[in-house]
């Protein structure tokens, strides 16, 4: 029995030394096969390019009119006419809502006569003392006669004209909020107007920046509503006092409206363009890896040919200095030169000599 089981086992052992030998010829084989095959990560590339750029500074700020004003009335009254639609272009002088004027006008007729009285008896005055018949004295207050008939026709007039609410300049008129017959206490919000052929752009850019900053510069300025209008104009003031608190200098842009898509009060992203265009060296953005240690770039090159006799491509990582981005594109102040190939993508799995295969379909990481 004893006989059986130590056969039994020595026969099991055999199978399992075979089984593992063959397991392990498998693996090595495997290992060898692998170890012969060309370690390649595949990447896209693209050539940095010498390009010209203006240089500018980049900020954010509001659009505000450069004429808006809240249209209200000087004199209480109760309205008569509206004679403008909620939403639409007005002229300079345009009679935008009439006040009741009924009593300043039955006054006014008073006035006048008044007026004519104190003519006729300042001429009789002046005949009479040219004759010797009356004194300088009579002839003086008939004068100031005249001139005080002459005051409560001017002042009658004047409330007359107040009454009828005209618009002070040319633009579009918002939404009105009086109606007809409502009375209107003095200092009523009639309704907004704003002039948009032209807007003003304000914002604040560090005191550093002052020294390249004057006024005439080309301002460019986007808004969220219209994300591909660009819109233009040129820097029209420079604040003369500096923020203590945040450093910061207030400008203002003024910028070309001529279509009227822009609104007082939108948030405005401005581009203030400061000096001559000059050189520079770009890549793609996504070409830089930012980092604490800095930024740094990966660049392939030629490391001589395989068996098959293709070119062998390795990378190398080169820190450079970046500069203003735009576009998309960031520009290298040092570390490259126009026409160094750059890993666009797939350079998190780089490292510094690794072979690479290039394939310029590969967008992102």
């Amino acid at each position: 029995m004893a006989k059986r089981i130590i056969i039994t086992v020595g026969a099991i052992l055999a199978a399992m030394i075979v089984i593992y030998g063959i397991f392990g010829i498998k693996v090595a084989l495997a290992i060898k096969k692998f170890s012969h095959m060309k370690q390649e990560t595949v990447v896209s590339d693209e050539a940095a390019r010498l390009e010209t750029w203006a240089p500018y500074f980049t900020a954010v700020g509001n659009l505000a009119p450069v004429e808006g004003v809240q249209v209200s009335n000087q004199l209480a009254g109760s309205v008569t006419g509206i004679y403008f639609q909620s939403g639409t272009q007005v002229e300079k002088g345009q009679l935008l809502v009439q006040l009741d004027d009924s009593s300043q006008r039955a006054q006014l007729r008073g006035f006048q006569a008044q007026v004519k009285l104190a003519e006729f008896n300042l001429k009789r005055e002046q005949e009479l003392v040219r004759r010797k018949l009356d004194s300088q004295a009579n002839l003086d207050t008939a004068a100031n006669n005249l001139e005080q008939a002459k005051s409560n026709l001017l002042n009658d007039q004047t409330s007359i004209d107040k009454l009828a609410i005209c618009a002070p300049f040319s633009g579009r008129i918002g939404i009105r909020n009086v109606n007809l017959g409502q009375y209107l206490p003095v200092g009523t919000n009639i309704a907004n107007l704003q002039s948009l052929d032209t807007l003003y752009a304000q914002f604040t850019l560090p005191e550093q920046d002052l020294a390249t900053l004057a006024q005439g510069q080309r301002v460019e300025v986007t808004v969220d509503a219209y994300p591909k209008e660009i819109f233009t104009g040129e820097l029209t003031a420079i604040d003369s006092a500096v923020d203590p608190n945040t450093h910061n200098v207030t400008l203002q842009a003024t910028i070309h409206n001529p279509e009227q898509l822009l609104r007082a009060g939108m948030f405005a992203n401005v581009q203030v363009y400061a000096g001559n265009p000059e050189p520079a060296i770009t890549v793609p953005n996504t070409a830089v890896d930012y980092s604490l240690y800095g930024s740094s770039v990966f660049i392939v090159k030629q490391d001589g040919k395989d068996a098959d006799g293709k070119p062998v491509l390795k990378v190398s990582q080169v820190f450079v200095t970046t500069g203003q981005i735009r576009d998309g594109r960031v520009a290298i102040d040092k570390g490259l030169k126009p026409g160094d190939v750059v890993v666009t993508a797939g350079q998190q799995k780089l490292q510094n000599g690794m072979q690479v295969e290039i394939n310029n379909s590969v967008k992102t990481d």
